[in-house]
């Protein structure tokens, strides 16, 4: 825990207007959208929550999965009276989007450097005895010992931004509170579904953008499959942009998420 830092509520409503769902990535909490949220906030009711057994989040069943985290969201979904929002997400948030848009719930979907798009389950193990590796050094696993803030700051921001020190440091803070009081790491490690990813990408017709940002050094591009842009999807890079984009990128983001939203509210042309 970071002194100073205050717990983030579960679940942040606020604006008006179209609705809006924003998922954020492993190990962080909706605040990680920053100035994002501000933003779009001025013309869409947000709703962003903090997944189960993250910090602030509620308590997760066990084990926690991926399909639990969507099953989740499709809840909150519910209990707002949305049948479909408009939804962005980054990292594990940018493939629990996907799999919402699968089940018919998004408008348009913003996979910010999603995960679930690898280019084949090896790229997976990789990135996971990567991640049991650096845990410890950042207090995650089960005898964990405290880190100090500075130390955690240090190791944690140049992996989440391509340049740290563009982070507002309450920001930076924020989320190096968060990252060591993620209690389900371990269990989504274990999903048995986590090497075979999200495999219904041809399947969606909606307005989708996938953004993979070129200096990304938690999924360097090199983990994701081959993606080709389509009529409906738009497959594009964010150069000089780490795996958080919207920490130091915020009016980028913004703009990208209007972008997709904007197309699914285009008339359509006839064939």
């Amino acid at each position: 825990m970071v002194e100073g830092v205050e717990v983030p509520e579960a679940v942040h409503r606020s604006g008006g207007g179209e609705p809006l769902l924003l998922l954020h990535g492993v190990l962080l909490t909706w605040e990680s959208w920053g100035a994002v949220l501000d933003d779009l906030t001025t013309d869409h009711a947000v709703l962003a929550p903090t997944f189960p057994g993250h910090w602030g989040g509620p308590e997760a069943a066990r084990p926690a999965t991926v399909a639990a985290l969507v099953d989740y969201c499709e809840r909150l979904l519910d209990e707002s009276g949305w049948d479909t929002a408009h939804i962005a997400g980054n990292s594990l948030g940018g493939w629990v989007a996907l799999e919402l848009a699968a089940r018919g719930r998004a408008r348009s979907c913003t996979a910010i450097a999603p995960a679930g798009l690898w280019r084949t389950p090896a790229a997976a193990d990789s990135l996971l005895r990567k991640f049991r590796a650096f845990g410890p050094l950042i207090g995650l696993g089960p005898n964990r010992q405290p880190t100090m803030p500075n130390l955690l700051r240090s190791l944690l921001l140049p992996l989440l931004a391509n340049r740290p020190a563009d982070v507002p440091n309450p920001l930076a803070k924020a989320m190096a509170a968060a990252i060591t009081e993620c209690a389900i790491a371990d269990d989504l490690a274990e999903d048995p579904n986590l090497a075979t990813g999200f495999t219904r990408l041809a399947d969606l017709e909606l307005p989708t953008t996938i953004l993979l940002p070129d200096n990304d050094r938690v999924l360097p591009p090199h983990v994701y499959r081959p993606l080709t842009s389509t009529t409906t999807l738009d497959v594009r890079s964010l150069p000089d942009l780490g795996h958080v984009p919207m920490l130091e990128a915020p009016d980028l983001i913004t703009t990208e998420i209007r972008a997709t939203i904007a197309r699914a509210s285009a008339p359509a042309h006839p064939a």
